[in-house]
């Protein structure tokens, strides 16, 4: 079980990372040269925006949710099933965090305002940090 925590560990780092190489990628091409931005419709970044929000927002939930259903169709004293349960849903999780970081990103280079990679991203990361697995999640 702690190869399969391991390898559960590795996966949601490398989502991290993923998003924090996508923030540092494009803080060194925005300090080369400031992004032009486009016009974009007003709503789009408020919309797009709130979406990010509704990913971070949702993340718990969602993985709450598929955690209770895996546990109602039933464990049966299957510690392997349980940790299949727990692993999809914190990889489920840790995905619509990631999304709501690119969507950030994507605001960044629609609007040229590095600050909406660089808030959507940040706030993202810290949740995955603080919603790591452990072990002692499952007991």
């Amino acid at each position: 079980m702690q190869a399969r925590h391991r390898q559960l560990l590795i996966v949601c780092g490398a989502i991290g990372l993923s998003l924090l190489m996508v923030n540092v990628v494009f803080t060194f091409l925005y300090l080369s040269r400031p992004l032009p931005g486009s016009d974009v419709p007003q709503a789009l970044p408020l919309v797009l925006f709130s979406l990010g929000l509704v990913f971070l927002g949702a993340a718990p939930a969602v993985k709450r949710s598929i955690f209770k259903r895996a546990d109602a169709e039933g464990f049966d004293g299957n510690p392997e099933g349980r940790f299949a349960a727990y692993q999809t849903a914190t990889i489920v999780a840790f995905a619509m965090r990631e999304a709501a970081g690119l969507l950030g990103f994507v605001l960044a280079i629609l609007t040229g305002n590095p600050w909406w990679s660089w808030g959507l991203g940040g706030v993202a990361l810290v949740a995955m940090v603080l919603d790591r697995p452990r072990p002692e999640t499952l007991g």
